[in-house]
């Protein structure tokens, strides 16, 4: 099951699908909803987010960005959707974005109990 959000990410709005982890058939949980209000509700969090994400570039990628200040992240990052956990124990929202130097993987940035949790390929999601 899918929906649109309107979220600001970086400084910049966006209308984004959310696409919850359940098979066909089955209901999206509570904690999935909760998840996802809570998440929406984190723009702090989200823009917190900002200097983590940078910093996993520079990390991964130093030498490709070829400087040391990331000045527009959009460059590098771009986010594609909102992924929603199932898990009932640690509730979780994840964007899913494209990233440069790993179109086949991109990156995942995981938020929990509204905070920045995981920045890693999307794959440690999916």
């Amino acid at each position: 099951m899918t929906s649109k959000e309107k979220i600001r990410i970086w400084g910049r709005n966006f209308e984004l699908e959310v696409r919850y982890d359940c098979y066909t058939g089955e209901e999206i949980l509570e904690s999935q909803k909760k998840a996802l209000s809570a998440f929406l509700g984190s723009e702090d969090a989200v823009d917190a987010s900002l200097e983590e994400v940078k910093k996993y570039c520079l990390e991964q990628n130093g030498n490709d960005i070829g400087e040391s200040v990331i000045e527009n992240i959009f460059k590098y990052v771009m986010p594609k959707y909102i992924y929603v956990l199932r898990n009932t124990e640690k509730p979780a929202v994840a964007v899913m974005c494209n990233y440069k130097f790993d179109p086949e993987h991109g990156i995942a940035i995981v938020f929990e109990d509204g905070k920045i949790h995981q920045i890693g390929k999307q794959d440690m999601i999916l």
